[in-house]
């Protein structure tokens, strides 16, 4: 893949001038192209990019696509919609696991809820919650009042203008006071809990947003027995920082030696 880019990097960094460090995360692959004078060091360049690289992939194992973290053990994972609905974007985020959805589709998407009531109703105008649903009082960890009924009328209040609505639905965690009985039995195991369904409509027609619930053993270094994973990236960047100002002093003190050229 690299030799379809390297003509382009040559003729991008071949007219470069003045001081160049370049630092960055990633592979280094800019750094050969840069004219000779440039390059404060390219063994010194090189070793900063691999150790900030170093630095990523060290975090790289407490992320976890779509969302959720390994801190607790429980990862939350969007699949996807049946049918497929063209403009929705549906993602996990966050150490909560909420639910974060967006529609672009141009069409009206309502969300329902556990008792399958209208509770989240999609719009060109922006996001409506439906507070006469017994699901935005127990989403928000309120007691549900009488007159919030699965039956009752809708009544909408507007709670975003953007098209995109982030909440904590309970149908994608686990609620339980203990641990599943497969997590009890062998927790350093990973574990399918369970898939999770969430009943949509869009324009009146339904669909499911589909997902599913595992269980990931926590890191054994999170509270201790090892190094910490920020550990190694704050040395890993501190130590890149360190070279940087080296190789920047390194350059000025090599401008200030360089004779001028004779006119």
């Amino acid at each position: 893949m690299e030799r379809h880019f390297a003509a382009y990097r040559r003729r991008a960094l071949a007219h470069a001038q003045g001081r160049v460090l370049e630092i960055g995360g990633g592979t280094g692959f800019n750094v050969p192209y840069y004219p000779r004078p440039l390059v404060a060091g390219r063994a010194l360049a090189h070793l900063i990019v691999l150790l900030l690289a170093t630095a990523a992939l060290a975090a790289a194992p407490d992320a976890q696509a779509h969302g959720g973290t390994r801190s607790s053990g429980y990862v939350s994972t969007f699949s996807n919609l049946d049918p497929n609905v063209l403009g929705v974007l549906v993602n996990v985020i966050g150490s909560r696991e909420f639910l974060r959805v967006s529609n672009y589709s141009g069409k009206t998407l309502v969300v329902l809820g556990y008792q399958r009531e209208p509770y989240l109703r999609f719009t060109r105008s922006g996001v409506y919650e439906n507070s006469a649903s017994p699901t935005a009082y127990l989403n928000a960890s309120h007691t549900v009042p009488q007159s919030a009924a699965g039956n009752t009328e809708p009544r909408w209040k507007q709670v975003s203008r953007s098209p995109s609505y982030t909440w904590h639905d309970h149908r994608i965690v686990w609620t339980g006071a203990q641990p599943p009985p497969a997590v009890q039995e062998s927790p350093d195991e990973t574990h399918l809990i369970f898939n999770w369904r969430i009943p949509a409509r869009v324009d009146g027609r339904p669909f499911r947003i589909k997902g599913f619930l595992g269980w990931s053993p926590p890191p054994a270094t999170q509270n201790g027995g090892g190094t910490s994973t920020w550990l190694i990236v704050a040395a890993a960047v501190g130590g890149a920082l360190l070279l940087a100002a080296a190789a920047g002093a390194g350059v000025r003190h090599a401008k200030r030696r360089t004779p001028k050229a004779p006119v």
